[in-house]
């Protein structure tokens, strides 16, 4: 009788969580090895930081649905660049109400240490790091619950974020709860 030979896998670590893996006929495949609760974890702290972002441009471009190049980091250029729109030029009392409105979102971030100079580049670095959700939640699902509870989000942060991010982290989802509990809409708004 033959004996069957050794089934021995042999998985060798690639950037960006990503693994290659030799098969037991020898044929070797790609595959991010994070497994997916990790993957997901990682995806939540990236959509703390997007709904933020997205919070505080819909607070100051109410009337704008899509804000395509508009970033919190660059909402007073984009005032600004508003008065010489040849499509939808505003007017000064509008760019004044829009500036009024960033300086007091501003305001009631800076208590939880938001910083406007450092946060919005920072956001858009924890978006690009570790993703967003791909799907919204049912509504009604647990999902979506703990999606809108800030202590579940605070432990998905620190268990998933290096160190030395982590407060900053977790002040973005301050200021994200700050935000939502001012408009009384749930924390990730699909």
């Amino acid at each position: 009788m033959a004996r069957e030979p050794d089934q021995l896998q042999i998985t060798l670590p690639l950037p960006q969580g990503r693994c290659l893996m030799r098969g037991l006929q020898g044929e070797w495949n790609s595959h991010d090895c994070r497994d997916s609760k990790s993957a997901s974890f990682e995806r939540i702290v990236g959509e703390v930081a997007f709904q933020l972002d997205r919070r505080i441009l819909s607070s100051i471009f109410p009337d704008r649905v899509r804000l395509y190049g508009f970033t919190v980091g660059n909402i007073p250029e984009k005032i600004m660049q508003a008065e010489n729109d040849t499509v939808n030029p505003l007017t000064q009392e509008q760019r004044s109400a829009m500036m009024d409105r960033y300086n007091e979102i501003m305001n009631r971030l800076k208590p939880q240490n938001y910083n406007p100079t450092f946060h919005p580049q920072f956001t858009e670095h924890i978006v690009n790091t570790y993703g967003i959700l791909r799907e919204r939640p049912d509504a009604s699902g647990s999902e979506a619950q703990l999606y809108n509870d800030p202590n579940y989000l605070h432990e998905v942060i620190v268990s998933v974020v290096p160190q030395d991010k982590v407060a900053d982290c977790l002040i973005l989802l301050n200021c994200l709860q700050l935000l939502s509990q001012a408009d009384g809409k749930p924390l990730f708004i699909w």
